[in-house]
């Protein structure tokens, strides 16, 4: 099973020089992003049983890219795929000690129901529900779509399947009987019998269509539960290596993690009198000075170096300057939520 993933090394053709684009993995600090009050201990989990009128697909799925309706699919699928939702939220809320109690209501608390429109759950239910757990926090799984496809081997493609499940979550204070938090989280999981490293292995059976959907569903619960306490995370960042030896031999300081020795040589093409060799430095200077937690540092980088791309008009650095900047401010952001949080009476 694996995450959507991208070659590790791009080569791009810049004007008549090769530029070569290179993703190194680092790992950055994700505090928690759900917006619960400060003294909850104990959280009541529950599915709200709702449908969009529109969510019609639930018994079929895709075979080479047609559609077909699926035979002999069990009464309860939707309860299993959500029972496995819920179990694997707990289970990792448990392991992480978000919450003290953990109460998980059953499936059928709420009967079934559509309609066009999601609405929040009413100050009455909010507090009926808590209150027969006894809760500080209501998690609410408002509503859960999956879909599954399957794709036939084509040329050194293997054979693959694929999940998506679309599910809108929510947050219940029972004191003030309000929403105060709602997420809506797509995931995309497939398997193709490609490991972590990209290596094939061989006689690999992608597994069938239910068990897809329940081990899609309960990583929907555990994606959602990462939202509700401080992890490390694994990421990609890109790097540009030019064709000049010292480029290249910052990005061998890089890989070796000699952070200061790659700095030294991206800060001697920095200057704008180096043209849009400067873009490639400033861009570089950006994540050495992430690398480093120097967040302000970084951005500062990126500023300059997207100030010169605007005067090149390069929609390519441009393009991926932006993308860094966007990055940067959304863990800025969640920082600063954090430590906010913490100086919280």
């Amino acid at each position: 099973m694996n995450a959507k993933s991208y070659p590790v090394i791009f080569l791009v053709l810049l004007f008549a020089s090769c530029t070569v684009y290179k993703e190194y993995p680092i790992e950055i600090y994700n505090p928690g992003e759900a917006s619960v009050p400060a003294e909850a201990k104990s959280a009541a989990l529950v599915y709200r049983n709702f449908k969009f009128e529109e969510d019609t697909l639930q018994h079929y799925y895709k075979s080479n890219y047609q559609l077909f309706r699926a035979k002999n699919d069990p009464a309860n699928l939707d309860s299993i795929l959500v029972t496995a939702c819920l179990n694997e939220l707990a289970a990792n809320l448990k392991a992480n000690n978000a919450f003290q109690k953990l109460f998980v209501f059953p499936f059928s608390t709420f009967d079934k129901h559509s309609a066009k429109h999601l609405s929040e759950l009413t100050p009455e239910l909010t507090e009926k529900v808590a209150g027969a757990s006894n809760a500080d926090v209501l998690i609410v799984l408002e509503t859960f779509s999956s879909f599954f496809s399957t794709y036939p081997e084509e040329f050194e493609t293997p054979k693959s399947n694929e999940v998506i499940t679309v599910a809108v979550w929510g947050i219940y204070d029972p004191e003030s009987r309000t929403n105060i938090d709602r997420k809506t989280m797509i995931d995309t999981v497939f398997w193709n019998g490609y490991d972590t490293e990209g290596n094939y292995q061989r006689g690999y059976n992608p597994p069938p269509r239910l068990t897809a959907l329940e081990l899609a569903s309960a990583l929907a619960g555990e994606n959602y539960a990462k939202r509700f306490y401080a992890s490390w995370q694994t990421v990609n960042r890109m790097y540009s290596v030019p064709p000049l030896p010292d480029f290249s031999t910052a990005a061998q300081y890089l890989e070796e993690g000699k952070w200061d020795e790659s700095i030294k040589l991206w800060e001697k093409y920095a200057d704008q009198s180096n043209g849009k060799m400067a873009i490639h430095a400033r861009y570089n200077l950006a994540l050495a000075y992430e690398m480093k937690d120097d967040l302000e540092a970084a951005q500062k980088w990126l500023t300059a170096a997207l100030d010169l791309a605007l005067s090149y008009n390069s929609k390519s650095d441009l393009k991926m300057i932006l993308a860094y900047k966007k990055v940067l401010a959304a863990r800025q952001s969640k920082i600063l939520k954090f430590s906010q949080d913490e100086k919280l009476p």
